[in-house]
C-alpha cells in the first residue's frame, strides 16, 4: 500500500505538469518538442479565443493513460483531470485568475500472481492569483497560487502560495518571488523528500531572484533561491533539509537556426544524518544544458543534443530523502532539487549522482499539407546514454547500487498532434535497458503515456 501511495504522487506530479504551460502564459513552441527543460509532457497551449476585456471562463478535459513495466511487475494507470477556469480583467492588462482541478486515478499494479487495483479522487485549488501591471507594462505584480519558476525550472518549477515581483528594461530585467507550500493539498504536493513530508504535505518556504540581461538574441542571468524547510521532525532524529541555490546560465539564438541554453547551479545548506541531530554542510552541484538546430528544409527537421549532470555523494544510499547514514562524514556533495527535470521516460532519473547524455531528432511529417491540423503533427525521438558521478553511491531511490559506473541506455519516441486550437493529443513510449550498475536479473523496463487535451 506504501508503494502504492508513491506511486499516486509521482502521477500526480506527472500529470500536473501537462496543463502548466497554459497557466505561465509563456510563447515557447512546445509542440514539436519541450525546450529548456524537455518538457514533453505539456500541450500545446491553444490560441486566443476570446476578447482580452470582461469575464472569461471555460474548461480543460485531460484524461491520460499510462502503463510501466519492469522486474519488480507491471502498473497501469488511468488518470482523468478536469480543470475549471475563469479569468476577469480589472484594468489594463491586470486580472483575476481561478482555476479547480480535479483527478481521478485508477492503479491496477501486477507482482508476480499478486494483483492489487486501487482508485482515488482528489479536488484542489489548483490555481488563483491575480496579476496586476503598472507603467506601461514596465512593473508586474502577482500573488496568490500560481506557478513560480527559476532559470531553466531545474532548482523551482511549480505551484505554491505567494507573491512576484518582475520589472522589464530594455536590457535588464529582474524577478523576486517568495512562496510557501505548505497549503498545497497533501496529496498533491510535489515538495517532500521524507516520509512525514508526504504524510502531512511539505511545509517549505522558498524565497529568491532572478537578475537577466538581453543583448543581440542572447540573454544572461543570475539567481539565487532560499529554501527553508519548516516539517515536523522528531526532537532527536532531525530530517528538515534547509537548502540554497546560486547560479546562472546563457541562452540565446545563433546563426538563426541554432538555439541554446546552458545553466549552472551551486548548492549549499545543511543536512542531517540519519536518525541523530548531527548536521552536514551541502556543497553540491548541477548543470542543465542543450543545444537545437532547426534545419531549413522540407518536413522541418531539427536536431537536439543535451547534456545534464547532478553531483553525487559517495555516502548516500538515496537522492529522494533529506538524511545521509548516520556513517557519512565531510560534506553531503548530493544535488537535491525542487524544480523539474526530464531525462528519459522508463528511467525517469533525479539530476542526482548522474551524467546525462542525450541526443535526437524531431519533425513534422505533414508540414507541406495545406491543412492546418496535418501541418501541426510531429514526430521525435531521442537516445540518451547515463553514467554515474560517484560508482560508489546509487541513484534516485537507491537503484543502481552495484559499484559500477554505467547505469544503461534508453530510447523516447513521441507523438504530438494539434488536431485543432482546442483539441490537441500526444504518445509516449519509453525504453531503458540496464547497465552493469544493475543486478543481472534487473530486466529492460517500458514505459507508455497518452493523453488528450480538450479546450472548451
Amino acid at each position: 500500500m506504501n508503494k502504492i501511495k508513491y506511486i499516486i504522487l509521482l502521477i500526480f506530479i506527472l500529470s500536473s505538469t501537462v496543463l502548466s504551460a497554459q497557466s505561465q502564459d509563456r510563447d515557447e513552441d512546445r509542440f514539436f518538442y519541450g525546450a529548456k527543460t524537455d518538457e514533453d509532457m505539456q500541450s500545446v497551449k491553444p490560441s486566443d479565443s476570446f476578447s482580452t476585456k470582461g469575464i472569461q471562463y471555460g474548461a480543460v478535459l485531460n484524461p491520460i493513460y499510462l502503463y510501466e513495466e519492469n522486474d519488480s511487475g507491471k502498473l497501469g494507470t488511468y488518470i482523468i483531470n478536469a480543470r475549471v477556469w475563469a479569468k476577469t480583467y480589472l484594468w489594463s492588462n491586470s486580472f483575476l485568475y481561478v482555476r479547480g482541478k480535479n483527478s481521478y486515478m485508477g492503479v491496477a499494479s501486477q507482482d508476480g500472481i499478486y494483483e492489487g487495483v486501487e482508485s482515488d479522487n482528489v479536488a484542489d485549488l489548483d490555481l488563483a492569483y491575480l496579476s496586476m501591471n503598472f507603467f506601461d507594462n514596465a512593473i508586474n505584480l502577482s500573488g496568490g497560487r500560481k506557478f513560480y519558476s527559476i532559470g531553466t525550472g531545474l532548482v523551482l518549477n511549480g505551484r505554491g502560495d505567494g507573491g512576484e515581483l518582475s520589472w522589464y528594461g530594455s536590457i535588464l530585467s529582474l524577478k523576486i518571488l517568495g512562496l510557501y507550500t505548505g497549503l498545497l493539498n497533501k496529496d498533491n504536493n510535489p515538495y517532500g523528500l521524507s516520509d512525514k513530508d508526504i504524510a502531512d504535505g511539505a511545509k517549505r518556504s522558498f524565497g529568491g531572484g532572478t537578475l537577466a540581461a538581453d543583448f543581440l538574441n542572447q540573454k544572461l542571468y543570475i539567481f539565487g533561491l532560499a529554501q527553508a524547510d519548516n516539517g515536523d521532525e522528531e526532537d532527536n532524529a532531525k530530517t528538515r533539509y534547509n537548502s540554497q541555490y546560486y547560479g546562472g546560465g546563457l541562452e540565446g539564438v545563433v546563426l538563426q537556426d541554432v538555439s541554446y541554453f546552458a545553466e549552472f547551479v551551486y548548492e549549499k545548506g545543511e543536512s542531517y544524518l540519519s536518525g541523530t541531530e548531527k548536521k552536514s554542510s551541502i556543497a553540491a552541484y548541477a548543470v542543465n544544458s542543450g543545444l537545437s538546430w532547426f534545419i531549413p528544409l522540407p518536413l522541418n527537421p531539427a536536431l537536439i543534443l543535451q547534456y545534464a549532470f547532478g553531483s553525487g555523494d559517495k555516502y548516500r544510499n538515496n537522492y529522494t530523502e533529506p538524511t545521509r547514514p548516520s556513517t557519512a562524514t565531510g560534506d553531503d556533495t548530493g544535488f537535491l532539487y525542487f524544480g523539474t527535470f526530464s531525462g528519459g521516460y522508463a528511467l525517469k532519473p533525479t539530476l542526482s549522482n548522474i551524467h546525462v547524455y542525450r541526443g535526437g531528432f524531431s519533425f513534422a511529417p505533414f508540414s507541406w499539407a495545406d491543412s492546418m491540423y496535418l501541418k501541426k503533427m510531429s514526430l521525435a525521438a531521442k537516445y540518451s546514454y547515463y553514467m554515474k558521478d560517484k560508482k560508489e553511491s546509487p541513484i534516485g531511490d537507491n537503484e543502481a547500487d552495484l559499484e559500477k559506473s554505467n547505469i544503461g541506455q534508453g530510447a523516447d519516441v513521441s507523438f504530438r498532434w494539434q488536431i485543432f486550437y482546442d483539441l490537441s493529443m500526444y504518445l509516449n513510449y519509453g525504453l531503458f535497458l540496464p547497465g552493469d550498475a544493475f543486478d543481472s536479473s534487473e530486466g529492460a523496463r517500458h514505459f507508455v503515456m497518452s493523453g488528450v487535451n480538450l479546450s472548451f
